[in-house]
Formats: structure tokens, sequence, C-alpha cells
């Protein structure tokens, strides 16, 4: 089927639905979904919780509501995505960009009915004559416009003329319509127009994508942050207890030879104490800090659970790559906007004339009083024909060409991202991962030789300093496993924010 064919049945078409909108009324114009439903993202975006409500004003109170949040990773990434304020900014923002891409294309698609009535009065002397005429005029109509600058108008009236001498009324029908043939510059303005907008609404996606990300990365660092700390407390307390049961047992054997031993271990009791209040207080900041990542409030009570959390288990750095390049919700988006930023361009230089074509149509019914029957009817048809000045084609080209290449080079910086932030953590995670096995697997031979050392020392085989130091040692051990246990789940949150694996959980979690 030909252009011309094709737009001459659409013109055909569009005349006859002309004759039902006045019957359709208002209602069924404004009926129906909203344009942004319609755009192919191929982008499946989570929504936070009652994203549009505001965080309660108690959340600052230190009042104790009996709330409790126990906090897995799964937990963290949930509650941090739900609860957070700033996702929830931005996703308000984009919601409102998307409300702001509507508005603009149903502004220019719009069904618009309209009652209008007019009165005129006329007065008119010659000589001693007066001439008094009037007109009162009544009309209901309908204008649907069309994206693609379409415009359609139908209506009845009816047309009351009175004289001194003489009375008439007349009902009528009119039909007006204008469409845009061929390449119609107005029509690919507007077109062009459209994927500006588009490409508005896509940038508004991806700044919630990137927020959310790097607010889920950050809730889950913090997480693990506090996880490795709670670690450290309970092997300083173990510590300690151990140093004070030694010391219990040197005060029970009233040996005054083992004064001076047990002075020395008064001593690091204190400063082991010392390190623990030490460790406590940043404890607690960090976990105030965990509460406002998460956007819980702040005075609310926590469980912290310490379970594995890898989802990229067993996974080669080729196959998160792969997988990453093919699912990334940026990159869908990016891709997106460079399909239409490519469109616009075709459409860009496509348009030089502006071609229209007009039609319309009026019919006076059999009228009475003075127009009794009295009827008439005409049509007219012709072509609007203008050209483009050559400097708006130039300038949507180059915007045009602009956005490809701004989109293709945020592709491709994405791309690289992705392969380098794949990279380091996946490696990473093999690495400390294997060395965190083997210092936990050595972790019984440092409590076996402390415990040796305890039997030595009371045998006097062993002097307090070495015993301390052995402690000491086993001590430092157990923390270096929390250590790259700790850089282990931070590169797997790494891996998270950088394949979009926190979209992944959140869409499964929100499917159950």
């Amino acid at each position: 089927m030909t252009e011309a064919r094709s737009q001459g049945i659409i013109s055909r078409s569009r005349l006859a639905a002309g004759g039902m909108l006045l019957a359709a009324g208002a209602g069924l114009g404004c009926m129906g979904p909203m344009p942004s439903e319609h755009l192919s993202r191929k982008v499946t975006l989570p929504v936070p919780r009652s994203a549009a409500q505001p965080p309660p004003p108690d959340r600052l109170s230190r009042e104790d509501r009996g709330e409790k949040y126990v906090l897995s990773p799964l937990a963290v990434i949930s509650l941090a995505f739900d609860l957070r304020p700033d996702i929830k900014s931005s996703f308000q923002t984009f919601k409102s960009e998307e409300a702001r891409y509507d508005f603009f294309y149903v502004s220019r698609d719009s069904f618009t009915p309209r009652l209008s009535i007019a009165n005129t009065f006329d007065e008119s002397r010659e000589n001693n004559l007066t001439t008094r005429e009037r007109d009162h005029k009544a009309t209901l109509s309908a204008k649907k416009d069309f994206f693609d600058t379409t415009s359609m108008e139908i209506g009845l009236g009816f047309d009351a003329e009175a004289t001194d001498s003489a009375i008439g009324e007349q009902p009528f029908g009119f039909a007006k319509l204008r469409y845009p043939l061929w390449g119609s510059r107005k029509k690919l303005e507007r077109t062009s127009e459209d994927i500006f907008r588009q490409n508005e609404l896509n940038d508004a996606q991806l700044s919630y994508i990137q927020q959310t990300r790097s607010r889920l990365r950050q809730a889950l660092f913090k997480f693990n942050e506090v996880v490795y700390l709670e670690k450290q407390l309970v092997n300083s307390r173990r510590w300690k207890g151990d140093l004070e049961e030694l010391a219990e047992r040197i005060t029970a054997s009233n040996d005054r030879a083992l004064h001076a031993d047990r002075e020395r271990l008064t001593a690091e009791i204190t400063k082991v104490g010392a390190s623990i209040r030490n460790q406590t207080g940043w404890y607690d900041i960090q976990l105030a800090r965990l509460r406002s990542f998460c956007g819980l409030p702040f005075h609310a009570e926590l469980e912290v659970v310490d379970e594995p959390f890898n989802p990229f288990e067993g996974a080669t750095h080729e196959e998160l790559l792969a997988v990453s390049l093919e699912t990334d919700p940026e990159i869908a988006t990016l891709s997106n906007s460079v399909r239409n930023a490519e469109v616009q361009l075709d459409l860009a230089r496509r348009g030089k004339w502006d071609v229209a074509l007009i039609v319309g149509g009026e019919s006076d019914f059999e009228g009475m009083g003075e127009d009794e029957g009295v009827s008439d009817w005409g049509v007219s048809a012709g072509f609007d024909v203008s050209a483009v000045d050559p400097r708006v084609t130039e300038s949507l080209t180059r915007q045009a060409q602009a956005s490809i290449a701004r989109f293709r080079q945020a592709i491709a910086a994405r791309e690289n991202a992705i392969f380098t932030d794949t990279l380091e953590p996946a490696v990473r995670i093999e690495t400390l991962g294997a060395s965190r096995d083997e210092l936990a697997e050595n972790l019984p031979r440092y409590q076996a030789d402390y415990s040796e050392g305890v039997q030595e020392y009371l045998a006097r085989d062993l002097n307090i300093d070495d015993l301390i130091e052995r402690r000491a040692d086993l001590y430092t051990q157990e923390n270096e496993v929390a250590r790259l246990t700790y850089l282990v789940s931070l590169n797997v949150a790494e891996l998270c924010a950088a394949t979009g694996k926190f979209f992944e959980l959140l869409n499964h979690q929100a499917v159950q």
C-alpha cells in the first residue's frame, strides 16, 4: 500500500469517526491509559513501598514503641529501598517527569467538547428610518486534536435571526479536517519533540536507577561494617574473659610469687577493657548510621543477623559480564534513548516542506419562519503548502546527532564500568575468600596453643608475657578472619551494584 493511499484511508476513517464524536461525549474522549504506559523501555523497575508518604516525624523520638527490626543482607536491601527518603525522592522525581511527558502528549492529543452561545444586537439609522436586527446562535461542537497535528472538528448549531419585520430560524451542521501529508514538517517536528521528551524521561529514569543502586550499596556496606564491628566486640570480650579467668586461677593459687604476674595481667585486662569501651561506642555510632541508611526510626531496636550472602556463588567473570550487559537497567534505558535519537535524526532530515490537506463542509437544514423551505450546503478542499527554513532542519539534525553520540558514549562508559566493576570484585571475592577460609581453619591451632600455654604457665614452664602474647595472637587471627569476611561482603555488595543484582532481588521480592 502506498503512503498516499494509506494516508487517504486514514483521512477517510477519521472523517467517518468524526460523526461519532458528539454521540460519544466528553467522557469517552478522555478515557484510556496514559501515553507513558505505552513507552517500550524494556526496563522493569521496582517501586518503593508507600513512595508518596513522608517519613513519620516520630522516627526521631527517643520514645520506645517496641519496634524491632531483624536485619539480614536481603532485609537491608528491601528496607532501604522501601523506607529511605532519598530513594523515594528520586522515584518521585522520575514520576514527576513521567507526568510531565503525559501532559505534553495529551495536551496535543486532546478531545474538546464545546458549547458556544452568541447574541448579536444591531441597530442602524438612515434618515428617519431605524432598523433593528438580532442574531442568536448556539453551537455544540467537538474538536479532536491528534498528536501528529491532525485536527478535526464537527458541530451542530441553531441560528435565529430577527428583524423588525421577519423572524428566521435555521439549524446547521459543519465539519472541518486538517490532515498532514507526506513529509509534513509540523508532523515531523511534533514527533521530534516527542522523542526529545522521551529522552528527558529516560534521563530521569537513569537518575532513579543510579540513586537506588548507590544508596542500596551504601546501606549494604554499612550493614557489613556493623557485622564486622560486632565480631570485633565478641572477639575482644572473649579475650577479656579468658584473661579474667586466668586472673581468677592465679588469685586462687595464693602463691605470692605470682603477685607481679597478677599485676601484669590486671594491666592487660584494663587495656582490653578500654579497647572494648571504644569499640562499643563506635559500634553504637555505626548502628545509628545503619538505621539512617535503612530509613528506620533512629531508636528502633535492631537485631543484626550475620548470614552468608553471595548471590554470585560459582559464577565466572565472563558469565557475570554477559548477564550484566544483557540485563543492566541503565544500558537498557540508554539503548532506548539511542533508538529514539536515531528516529529523530531520520525525521529531521526528511521534512523540508509542510504539506497539509484541508477539508471542510457545512450544511444549513430547512429552517422555520422566514427560512422555511430554505436549505443549502457547501464543501471545500485544498492544500496548504509551505517551505521550511533550512536552519530548522539543520538545528534538529545537529541536536539528534549530538544526542546519539552522547547516549552511545554513556553506554560505552557503563560497559567499561561493568567490566572493571565486575572483574575486581569477582577476583577479590575468590582470593580473599580462599585466604579467609585458610585462616579460619587455622584458628583451632591458635586456640590450642593458648590452652597449652595456660597449662605450661601454671607448671612454671612459661612466663606471663609469653602467655599474654599467645592470647593476643589468637585475638589477632580471629579479627583477621572477621576482616577478610568483611572485605568479601563489601565486594559482593560491589557486584550487586555493578550487575544490577539489586533490581533483580527487589523485583523477585515484589513478586513474592
